[in-house]
């Protein structure tokens, strides 16, 4: 079961993510074919080995990662809400 929320977890926040980094650089007129995306999140970061490929073990291990240091309750879930609320964040600092 903790794999399956794991996975589903991983699942939606990069779905969210692409998503959000796709319509960022729609506003910003520039998409950059060298893996960077121009004040947003930068995929190298989970590309551990550098071999310019992401595995699923280095997908996997970034998103625990995240899920780690996320606002979690008494049954150590992440609400809908504070999941937004990362998220938000996330593309304030770019």
């Amino acid at each position: 079961m903790k794999t399956f929320l794991s996975i589903s977890l991983a699942t939606l926040i990069f779905a969210s993510l692409s998503g959000c980094a796709q319509d960022s650089m729609m506003r910003q007129g520039s998409m950059q074919g060298d893996g960077g995306m121009k004040g947003g999140m930068d995929m190298k970061m989970m590309d551990t080995n550098n071999d310019a490929m992401i595995s699923k073990d280095e997908f996997m291990k970034h998103h625990e990662s995240m899920y780690d240091k996320m606002k979690k309750d008494s049954n150590g879930m992440v609400s809908l809400k504070d999941m937004q609320m990362m998220m938000r964040d996330m593309m304030m600092q770019k």
